[in-house]
């Protein structure tokens, strides 16, 4: 035996004091129709969002600024050994010292640029991004010397 389903409307015809509420939705499926959950505001509408910014492409890290950032560790070493150990004796000796510091400027660069690329970065960030690479491989070509 099945029982006929209960009609929400009093016997006077008026819907009842829960059907008019904010997030109100009458019964789907068949099923019985029900007021929000108690506190449950309603949900806003789905924003429709324009088209994607077409022009300008996004903002990136260059080449050329994580080479300037490992540059600056490159000065900052060259400074700190003509500090040290005086002026060079001869152009070949300035030569090699400068020559020294290609190698490790170049692969402080590259790693520089791999991780920052996808973004544009703050110069000090690439300065502070580049020092550990430089001096690492600075250290490491100059034991393999």
């Amino acid at each position: 035996m099945t029982t006929p389903p209960q009609d929400p409307r009093p016997e006077d015809g008026r819907p009842p004091s829960w059907a008019g509420a904010p997030g109100f939705t009458p019964g789907v499926d068949g099923g019985v129709p029900h007021a929000p959950m108690p506190g449950a505001p309603p949900y806003p509408e789905n924003p429709e969002h324009g088209p994607p910014p077409v022009g300008q492409p996004a903002r990136r890290t260059r080449f050329v600024m994580a080479l300037a950032a490992a540059a600056v560790w490159a000065a900052v070493y060259v400074v700190l050994v003509l500090a040290v150990a005086g002026p060079p004796p001869s152009d070949r000796a300035l030569g090699r010292l400068i020559g020294v510091m290609v190698l490790p400027t170049l692969l402080a660069t590259v790693v520089v640029w791999a991780i920052a690329r996808r973004r544009a970065w703050a110069f000090w960030l690439l300065v502070l991004l580049a020092a550990p690479f430089f001096w690492v491989s600075l250290a490491f070509f100059s034991v393999a010397r």
